[in-house]
Formats: structure tokens, sequence, C-alpha cells
């Protein structure tokens, strides 16, 4: 893989090295984003970028720095991450002691702190100096998915690169180059909503289908008062998915919603689908983020469930079952 080959940001991240190559930038990257869009791996590419030792255009992949930096042994680069809850100012203070050591391979060190977010104060207090002024040509990647949790001096240190979900079109052709079928790559970019992390989490999970087909034919099976229980039942045992299962609600309602006013859905896999449902996508909408707030509530799973049918069913505009939207 090479920086260029990723969507959106390719031509960024190549002036990029090539102006940490010029010394024309400081020394600390902060690549900012949602879950899933792809910051800590194109961290991790632009890093090796640095290290690689072989041909243009790198990183190579083959050289032995390459190599080494691929199975996580570089002597140059150390990867602090969250053993626990957060980052402590001694997995700081022993960085520091790291970075004043001389380069192994006789380049730069390189730092690499995921969920930076998670530094406590002290310890992004710790690293301030360090930042403002690394020893030698030290890099620093900080990678997090929220960044206004970080102190405003250490933002002011670092160079923000910002990370957003893709299309669903330009997420699904990201999977298809890794190998993914196209149908089915469509399929995860939508569920996942643009986000390639996402997508390829869905795709190793084997029992996610299953469950979102059994969510689908749960909001299926709603056909007046008397159908809530038992299409409600089909979910009950789902204790412990229940975000899960709100999830794939939501993204449901808001594809209902598009179809209904004439727009494309996320999940163009499930046009007919989407089409044949009678289900009112803002009834559904509200209803998931009611039941969110049940379950924070501590209200029970098959409770809030069957409450949301409910009200799905009694919702509409003026007083209208939300089962009669016009098909």
């Amino acid at each position: 893989m090479r920086l260029s080959d990723f969507v959106g940001y390719g031509d960024k991240l190549e002036h990029l090295m090539r102006s940490v190559q010029a010394g024309r930038i400081v020394h600390a990257l902060l690549f900012a984003g949602p879950h899933g869009s792809g910051k800590r791996t194109m961290a991790n590419l632009f890093a090796q970028a640095l290290m690689c030792r072989g041909q243009e255009p790198r990183p190579c992949g083959v050289c032995p720095a390459c190599k080494r930096f691929a199975a996580g042994s570089h002597p140059d680069v150390k990867t602090i991450r969250p053993e626990k809850k957060t980052i402590g100012v001694d997995d700081i203070r022993d960085l520091i002691d790291y970075l004043a050591l001389k380069p192994y391979e006789g380049g730069r060190h390189i730092a690499i702190i995921e969920q930076a977010e998670k530094l406590t104060p002290a310890a992004q207090n710790a690293l301030l100096k360090t930042l403002e002024t690394p020893p030698g040509d030290a890099m620093f990647f900080l990678i997090s998915d929220a960044p206004g949790s970080l102190l405003p001096t250490i933002l002011s240190r670092c160079q923000t690169v910002r990370f957003t979900d893709l299309s669903a079109e330009d997420c699904a052709a990201v999977l298809t180059r890794r190998g993914i079928p196209p149908e089915r790559a469509r399929l995860l970019a939508g569920l996942a909503q643009g986000s390639v992390g996402r997508a390829l989490e869905l795709d190793g999970d084997n029992d996610f289908a299953a469950l979102r087909e059994r969510v689908l034919k749960s909001l299926e099976a709603l056909n007046g008062p008397a159908s809530v229980a038992a299409a409600a039942t089909a979910l009950e045992d789902d204790k412990g998915s229940e975000q899960a299962v709100l999830e794939i609600m939501e993204l449901w309602a808001r594809d209902r919603m598009a179809v209904q006013a004439g727009a494309d859905p996320y999940e163009a896999s499930d046009l007919d689908r989407l089409t044949r449902s009678r289900l009112d996508g803002r009834a559904l909408l509200m209803g998931v983020m009611r039941a969110r707030a049940q379950l924070a509530s501590n209200v029970s799973w098959p409770n809030a469930l069957e409450n949301m049918y409910f009200h799905l069913i009694d919702s509409g505009d003026n007083g209208r079952n939300a089962l009669s939207w016009q098909r």
C-alpha cells in the first residue's frame, strides 16, 4: 500500500511527506477523525515511509527497515497505547527517556501515540516541551477519535490532518480493491456509513449478517398491536447486542426516510426491500432514540423494545398509523 492509495488523501499525504523530508513542518502530526476512518492505518503507513530505506515510492515494503516496522520490531519506532483506561505520565516519561537515546539506525526516532485523547492532563503537560523541541529529527504521530479532549497547548504544537468517512461509493471501491466481492462491498459500505475500518470489522463478524436479517424481519413483522409481542420476541434474546440492533434500525430508518422523500438510500443493495417497507422512517428513528434513552435509564431491553414497537405503530402525522405511510 502507498500513501497515494488513500482515496481523497493521497495527494495531501504525499505533500506532507515531502514537507517532512525537507524539514518544513512541525515534528508532530495529529491524525484526527471518527473511528474507522483510516487515520491509524495512514499514520503507520506515513511513519513506515519515513523509516523506509528502499526505492521510491515509499514505503517499499521489502527493505529491512520496512519489514521490521511491519513486524513491530523497528528499534527506532515506539508505539504507545492505553494499557488500561488512560495513558499516564510515567508512560510519557519513559518515551522521553527513549527519545534521548541515539537512533539505532542513525536516522530518526518515531513516536506513535494511539488514542491520544486518553493522555491524562499530567501526561500531556509532560509531553509539551518534547513536542515543541524534539530531540534530533524525532517525529510524533498522535492519533485520536476525539481531539477536542486534548489540551489546547498540545493541539497548537501539532499539525492536524483531519479524516472523514468516505462516500458509500468510494468506501465500496476501497473494499473491492482489498478483495471483497463488489456486491458485498456495497452492502458493507452502506452498513458502515462510509467507514472503511468499520466495514472491515463487519466483514470479519460472521454473526452480524444474521443479526441484521433478524432485525429487518422483526420490523417487517409489525402489522398492528397484536403483532408487537411476536415481533419483539425475535430480538429479546439478543441481550448484549442491543446497541448493534439499534444501529441497524437507525440506518434502516434513515434509508427509509430517503426512499420516502424520493432520494437514494445509503444501502442501495436493499432498495427493493426499502421500497416495499410499510414503516415510516421518521417514526422509526424517533423510536430508536427513545429506546436508547430508556436503556440509559435502566429500562430492560425487552421493555424498551416493546415500548418502541407500540409507539411506532401508534405514531404518525395527525394520529395516522405509522404503518400506513403510502407505499
